[in-house]
């Protein structure tokens, strides 16, 4: 999670150039946040492809405050809130979601999806404990909104391996209204992911190795059990502009599914594997 900081107030008397903070310290900022686009071959949110496999264009933006740092047992504390759309051809959504056939109202509009996820990131050491809250919308009514809540439990790992550290995570996302995935059912239900993502860095690449495996239960998906599962291939390069304007990245990659559809309900007709190509831009600062 990166770190956040509030301006600090200075008084009139100058002390002593032998007593000043460090120069890092006085340009450290307890706000950070990143924006950038990214854009997919075809949508999937946890193995539910959300069209038929037509370009999605999905800005996104954060924000971060570090409200917290110390060395006690709570080591940090980090409030943050993101925006994420996805736009995307209106005649591809909705032929593979069955629970969506039964909404009505859907317009032409390529604006697909609207979300907005606040969050807190508690870290004790090397492990971090982060909360979001989950706000799903359709602005062109292709789906009804969702709610959930997500709590994902993440290890740093680099002391331990080094260069060959995996980044693992676990979550799980219980439905709070709505449904998020292919299902019918009344309840509300439960989504478990297990993920690792290890990364080799070159100079200015970064490639990362992203390993992802989904299962729904309590009627999240359209059966409960295993849903997906997904490895990626992503190359980032730092782009060589000034950091006075932020670290820009351009990335470019592929992610391989296997997928049970009769779990996740992307309909009989779907291929149980596929390939997504991505590419994108962005800038954190």
């Amino acid at each position: 999670m990166p770190s956040l900081s509030w301006a600090g107030t200075t008084s009139k008397t100058v002390a002593p150039k032998a007593a000043a903070p460090a120069p890092e310290k006085l340009n450290e900022s307890f706000i950070t946040g990143d924006l950038g686009l990214n854009v997919v071959s075809a949508y999937y949110f946890h193995g539910v492809l959300q069209n038929n496999h037509s370009a999605s264009y999905q800005p996104y933006a954060d924000i971060f405050l570090k409200a917290y740092e110390g060395d006690g047992f709570l080591n940090k504390a980090v409030f943050g809130l993101g925006l994420w759309e996805s736009y995307t051809d209106a005649s591809t959504i909705g032929k593979n979601k069955q629970s969506y056939k039964k909404y009505s109202g859907g317009t032409n509009s390529p604006w697909f999806e609207h979300d907005v996820t606040p969050s807190v990131a508690l870290s004790f050491g090397k492990v971090t404990l982060t909360e979001t809250y989950q706000f799903f919308s359709s602005p062109n009514n292709q789906f009804a909104d969702s709610q959930a809540l997500n709590s994902k439990l993440s290890f740093d790992d680099s002391d331990l391996l080094g260069a060959l550290a995996l980044h693992p995570s676990v979550s799980m996302t219980h439905e709070l209204d709505g449904k998020q995935a292919n299902s019918t059912a009344s309840k509300h239900g439960n989504y478990w992911e297990g993920a690792v993502a290890p990364s080799y860095s070159a100079g200015p690449v970064t490639l990362t190795l992203p390993l992802v495996v989904g299962v729904g239960s309590d009627g999240y998906y359209q059966k409960n059990g295993y849903g997906f599962f997904s490895a990626g291939l992503n190359v980032a390069y730092t782009l060589p502009i000034s950091k006075s304007y932020g670290t820009w990245t351009a990335n470019a990659g592929a992610t391989y599914y296997t997928l049970d559809n009769k779990v996740v309900g992307n309909g009989n007709n779907n291929a149980n594997r596929d390939v997504v190509a991505q590419g994108g831009l962005g800038v954190t600062f």
